[in-house]
């Protein structure tokens, strides 16, 4: 049985702690290529990923995290982290029992999930530009933010009826790989179904019932992980990174990226780049 960790205690190098109002706002790092043991939290909190990108298995599935991906992680619940060749820079809201409380929610209302665009990223956003930059307004900002977000988890938290997911079969797990190796190739379902040894309406089925998405959307956001790591790096222009992502022009780029993260590449590059 994995002991949950106290509440502000996190692996890696975290700095920057900010409390307001019950809620614990810190920023953390991590080395490139590490990983984290199976472990839990005494409480919950939610997860802004900024920089970097990992897999991370959590009680019985897994999920690919990369830039401006919200994760929301209930208290206790287990979970381990490998994180790829780059570091990763991680943003974190920790929620105190007292909140949980006066908000008349209960443990079942706030089961993990994880957002990739729409209104939990914006106001992820907005909670980080206050932690950046706090002023004596902000206890009350970072208050009314992180309980619109609590809010919006508490109305995506339904759990699936009565289907208890697997650990991912070999077979499903050489085709995750083939796909985070090859993404900015064109891929056919076919191609990856007989690479793995598997029918492909067997592979497209499984694969959206153990990692809650579907292989085409897999690709795409890999292509934009890729794409964020890369302008972190700024020695390419936006266009030449779009064509180098696997996109076929500058305005497809462009388009996938504001629909799965809500900012343009350019935005990104200039507001939410750190040092």
């Amino acid at each position: 049985m994995v002991t949950p960790l106290p509440s502000g205690t996190f692996y890696g190098d975290t700095s920057n702690c900010y409390e307001a109002a019950g809620f614990t706002l810190s920023e953390t790092r991590y080395q490139g290529g590490s990983a984290l043991p199976r472990h839990a939290h005494e409480l919950p909190y939610f997860g802004l990923i900024l920089k970097g990108a990992y897999s991370e298995q959590y009680e019985r599935s897994v999920r690919s995290c990369r830039p401006l991906m919200l994760v929301f992680h209930p208290a206790g619940e287990t979970h381990a982290q490998r994180f790829d060749g780059l570091p990763v820079h991680l943003f974190r809201v920790e929620l105190a029992k007292t909140r949980i409380k006066d908000t008349r929610l209960r443990k079942h209302d706030l089961a993990a999930c994880h957002f990739r665009r729409g209104e939990a990223i914006g106001l992820a956003l907005k909670l980080y530009r206050e932690f950046r930059d706090p002023d004596t307004v902000s206890p009350l900002v970072i208050e009314g933010l992180a309980l619109e977000l609590t809010a919006v988890v508490a109305r995506n938290s339904l759990r699936p009826s009565g289907e208890t997911i697997h650990p991912p079969q070999r077979w499903l797990r050489a085709a995750h790989e083939l796909i985070k190796s090859r993404f900015r190739e064109t891929l056919a379902l076919n191609d990856i179904a007989q690479a793995v040894g598997i029918h492909p309406v067997t592979l497209a089925r499984e694969f959206r019932k153990v990692y809650g998405h579907t292989i085409g959307e897999m690709v795409r956001r890999e292509r934009i992980g890729f794409a964020c790591d890369q302008i972190v790096k700024g020695d390419v222009t936006l266009s030449e990174l779009g064509i180098s992502a696997g996109f076929y022009d500058q305005s497809h780029f462009a388009k996938t990226f504001k629909r799965l993260l809500g900012v343009t590449p350019s935005e990104y590059r200039r507001h939410y780049l750190l040092d």
